[in-house]
């Protein structure tokens, strides 16, 4: 019922959204050619954009994705905006942040460039927004410094401080970041256990998660030679402390969890880009990332004790090399290369009243020697059409030592074909067909543990990536310049479909990650981004995901959707600048119907959430002074989690008992001041 009341709601925030959108009209504030669209900063001047962040929100049929730090290499983890032209160094660095250090009047223009550009690697994504700064000599210094805080006593200081310099075509950032977190999985809640022909046994529940990031980052970039050269350097650390208590349950004794873990990571990179003669582009890149973590958790019950720890080193590098060549207007070649050496230590121990406890995958070390190679052309046959095509080849080298030594050799080949047709200014179709292959989680070849939520798995020697032939289809229509609407379709056909499994070691059964055959995905997907033309300066934009999978449970021999995918997702948010106070102000909802299933061997878990709010207000204090407050959840939010158990796997009789979790997230409210001096 209640998925059923979100997509009502999603359906009436639409068409209400489509109600209120003015007209179609000719585009004025973009102007572009060759598949680039350039929106001035005039564009954005009615909602008093505070940095490139609110700027590429508001860009029409356009919707950012961040890059993925767990992918390893560097061609399938960038995100999809560029600065001046390049992807950042960086892929561990959110591109919401680095757009946030950007101020809006720093910004010469934002372009939109679409698939099948000559000279442009798009990297998969139908579009790209590309962000060109100034070339102006300046200097902007920010300092940013707030407090967040919670109904349940928990606060904490957050703050930013921002530096910039432009000079004679060099450009030196840097930046200090301290960002504190109430997790989700705070709250206080109920348990409810029942064994099958016992009592209900009914027990209290708090449980509070905390974490302090802190961040300091550095880039510079300058001309050298008919190039130019950027280095990035950052060190980044992540403080997570877990504290719950489950009290009052059948046998009296309170059970008490704390856990802590520290994680640090350095991160150093560096990119040449080199305009060669005519239309050709060489752009070589390396980084190297070293990270550390450490993580102790401990579980006490009456006279039993329980200890998880986790201890471990992780690494990645990368060189890379790009070429791209535009033959003519409508004609464009690219070549890549891509090596990558990533690694991963873990030596953990799981103790129960102090004995050992023996998981498989406890001491493990994994190392993996990667090699892509790509080529490809984009061909503009007409001016309403355009073809991209492409093929790349993986081969990869995968070792592992510890508790079980193994070596493995992978060799995919990844083609692609796209193909784009604008029939008119208004409308774009989509169509593309490409062979895609998953990374594995290093961390999935260890065990791991959650003591307070009564889980442990084993790490698995035998995984191997998933891989799929994916057909996606999509559709984009603009109302006007600043109204556009995208539908697309995603279908994937699966093999080796990365889930869960059973391992046994000895007289000892665990559940694992594992690959358990063949599936499919359908994604459902739509991003609307409108003016509400009965109230000025204010918009809609929406986005929403349906997704439905299929796998053969490796337990049961049964159809069932692959775990831990979430049926449907999706937000709405609403924004509207009042010029005569100064003030920006909105609401965002979001977690719209989330749920998911998770299967273990011997347990079913569902997850639900209610959906989540933030409304927020900035008002500008003249030209330098903004002070911004936020308030997201604060009269609780509910999260549910059944669980069904079985004595024996799920193939061998019926449930031996459920547990049903439920707790309410407190919610936070923050006041940060903004002064900003320079551009």
């Amino acid at each position: 019922m209640r998925q059923n009341r979100t997509h009502t709601l999603v359906h009436g925030c639409l068409l209400l959204a489509a109600a209120f959108a003015p007209p179609a009209h000719a585009q004025t504030a973009a102007s572009g050619q060759g598949g680039r669209s350039a929106y001035p900063p005039e564009y954005f001047s009615d909602t008093a954009p505070a940095n490139a962040y609110d700027m590429v929100l508001r860009l029409p049929g356009f919707t950012l994705v961040e890059a993925d730090a767990d992918v390893r290499g560097y061609a399938g983890a960038s995100g999809n905006v560029l600065f001046d032209g390049t992807r950042p160094t960086s892929k561990r660095e959110s591109l919401s942040g680095l757009l946030k250090r950007i101020p809006a009047r720093s910004v010469e223009r934002i372009e939109l460039i679409q698939a099948g550009t000559p000279g442009v690697d798009m990297g998969g994504y139908p579009v790209l927004a590309n962000v060109v700064r100034r070339s102006a000599a300046s200097t902007e210094l920010a300092l940013e410094a707030g407090m967040i805080a919670s109904p349940n006593g928990w606060t904490a200081p957050q703050g930013e401080l921002e530096y910039g310099r432009r000079w004679n075509e060099q450009a030196l950032d840097l930046a200090l970041k301290l960002e504190p977190e109430l997790d989700d999985d705070t709250g206080k809640g109920s348990i409810v256990e029942q064994e099958v022909g016992s009592d209900i046994v009914r027990s209290d529940w708090d449980t509070r998660t905390t974490k302090r990031k802190e961040e300091a980052s550095a880039s510079w970039r300058r001309p050298i030679g008919a190039g130019q050269l950027s280095l990035v350097g950052a060190a980044r650390a992540e403080y997570t402390d877990t504290d719950g208590t489950i009290s009052g349950g059948g046998d009296g004794d309170d059970e008490v969890s704390r856990e802590r873990e520290t994680y640090r990571e350095t991160e150093l990179g560096a990119r040449y880009v080199l305009q060669m003669r005519g239309r050709t582009t060489l752009e070589m890149m390396a980084s190297r990332q070293r990270a550390d973590i450490d993580n102790v958790e401990e579980s006490f019950e009456g006279d039993d004790e329980e200890r998880f720890d986790e201890d471990g080193r992780s690494g990645e590098s990368i060189v890379r090399l790009d070429l791209t060549h535009a033959a003519t207007d409508t004609l464009a070649f690219n070549a890549s290369i891509e090596g990558a050496d990533n690694f991963l230590e873990r030596d953990n121990r799981l103790l129960e009243n102090g004995q050992v406890v023996e998981v498989p995958g406890s001491r493990v070390r994994v190392t993996e020697r990667r090699i892509e190679a790509a080529m490809g052309l984009t061909w503009q046959p007409a001016d309403d059409w355009t073809l991209e095509a492409g093929m790349r080849q993986e081969k990869s080298d995968l070792a592992q030592t510890g508790d079980e030594d193994l070596e493995r050799r992978f060799t995919y080949p990844k083609p692609r074909v796209a193909l784009r047709w604008n029939p008119d200014d208004a409308n774009q179709w989509r169509l593309s067909v490409s062979r895609e292959v998953g990374q594995l989680d290093f961390s999935d070849f260890a065990a791991s543990a959650s003591l307070e939520g009564g889980t442990v798995s084993a790490g698995n020697a035998q995984l191997k990536p998933d891989s799929s032939w994916r057909t996606a289809f999509s559709w984009e229509h603009h109302f006007s310049e600043d109204a556009a609407v995208t539908l697309g379709w995603i279908h994937d056909r699966i093999s080796d479909v990365v889930d869960r499994v059973l391992v046994q070691q000895g007289d000892e059964i665990f559940d694992a990650p594992g690959n358990i055959g063949d599936g499919r995905r359908d994604t459902l997907s739509l991003d609307l981004s409108v003016p509400v033309a009965v109230l000025p300066n204010a918009r809609i934009r929406t986005t929403a995901l349906w997704r439905t999978s299929q796998v053969t449970d490796p337990v049961t021999g049964q159809a069932r959707g692959i775990s831990e995918e979430k049926p449907f997702e999706g937000e709405i948010e609403f924004t509207q600048e009042v010029a005569s106070l100064q003030l920006n102000w909105g609401i965002l909802l979001e977690h719209l119907g989330e749920r998911e299933t998770k299967y273990r061997y011997d347990r079913v878990t569902r997850e639900s959430e209610d959906a989540g709010w933030t409304l927020f207000a900035e008002h500008r204090m003249g030209e330098h002074w903004r002070l911004r407050a936020e308030v997201t959840d604060l009269f609780g939010r509910d999260f549910r989690e059944q669980r069904w158990n079985w004595d024996d796997t799920r193939a061998n009789g019926p449930v031996s008992d459920t547990e049903l979790r439920k707790r309410v997230s407190p919610g936070t409210v923050s006041l940060t001041i903004r002064r900003s001096v320079g551009g």
